[in-house]
């Protein structure tokens, strides 16, 4: 009897379903011990940077069956900016087209204070500091997003629209905002630059809403190299969208000139749709 229960007292148990190493951190699932877990670090400290260089704008709420899904319009791109990037510095090159990157995308419903405060008259960085404190005060728990919300890089040698391009930002800053500063000195170098976007055309909403999107930067590879829990690198916060009633839905708007030049380079799963079709439309 007592080796019996010493066998039972010392066999592992496997009661949870495992994850990869490093997942849990992501989700924000409680710890299991009382201790505190420890602390993330801050993405600020990190050379990365993630650029919303498509805003979502609108989507119709759907069912929960598959042939009912509908897309959040347009579909969400992100991009990689990193500090002091180095145009002819292969080393920064090769960090860009790293395979082992992926975004991962949080949705969160806005709640009555964040939209009273972004009705209000401020401008800029107040402003927008503002709105970010509210949204972090009040959107504790994410809320269920439908379809693909981890998107792995589409790499290519030169930005296809460079008109709309990010310049990366420097050090001294640290602050992506800069990049789409008409007097920063680097916009001629725009036109021969890489990029790495994260194109997120899945995405469904089954609530009518007000809404953000949170994405996330991680790379798989520091699981492998260090074995130790994979950390955010970056992260970044879509602007407020809707999410409308069958009845309300404005309609889908036509592809921008970085959607339909991506889609030319190769990302297949995007749905391109042509100049004109959405005049007469209502504005979202």
């Amino acid at each position: 009897a007592l080796a019996l229960a010493s066998a039972q007292a010392t066999r592992p148990r496997n009661t949870k379903y495992s994850m990869p190493h490093g997942f849990e951190q992501l989700l924000h699932h409680e710890p299991e011990s009382s201790s505190p877990p420890p602390p993330r670090r801050k993405p600020t400290l990190s050379r990365y940077h993630l650029h919303v260089r498509q805003q979502p704008l609108a989507s119709r709420a759907c069912g929960a069956s598959d042939w009912n899904r509908r897309p959040v319009d347009p579909p969400p791109i992100v991009q990689i900016l990193l500090s002091d990037f180095g145009h002819q510095s292969k080393d920064d090159r090769d960090i860009l087209q790293d395979p082992r990157f992926t975004v991962g995308c949080l949705l969160f419903l806005v709640s009555d204070s964040f939209n009273e405060l972004h009705s209000q008259d401020k401008q800029g960085p107040e402003r927008e500091k503002e709105r970010d404190s509210v949204t972090r005060a009040d959107e504790v728990l994410p809320t269920p997003l439908l379809g693909k919300v981890f998107m792995s890089p589409f790499y290519v040698d030169v930005d296809p629209d460079p008109i709309s391009a990010p310049t990366h930002p420097s050090s001294h800053t640290q602050s992506p905002s800069l990049a789409l500063d008409p007097d920063n000195n680097h916009q001629a170098s725009k036109l021969h630059q890489p990029a790495t976007f994260f194109i997120f055309t899945d995405l469904s909403i089954r609530s009518a809403g007000t809404y953000r999107l949170q994405f996330r930067l991680m790379n798989w590879g520091s699981v492998e190299d260090t074995g130790q829990s994979m950390p955010i690198l970056a992260e970044a916060w879509s602007d407020l969208f809707r999410v409308y009633p069958a009845k309300d839905f404005p309609g889908m708007r036509d592809s921008s000139v970085l959607a339909e030049r991506l889609k030319e380079l190769g990302f297949a799963e995007l749905n391109i749709r042509g100049k004109g079709k959405g005049k007469g439309r209502k504005k979202y």
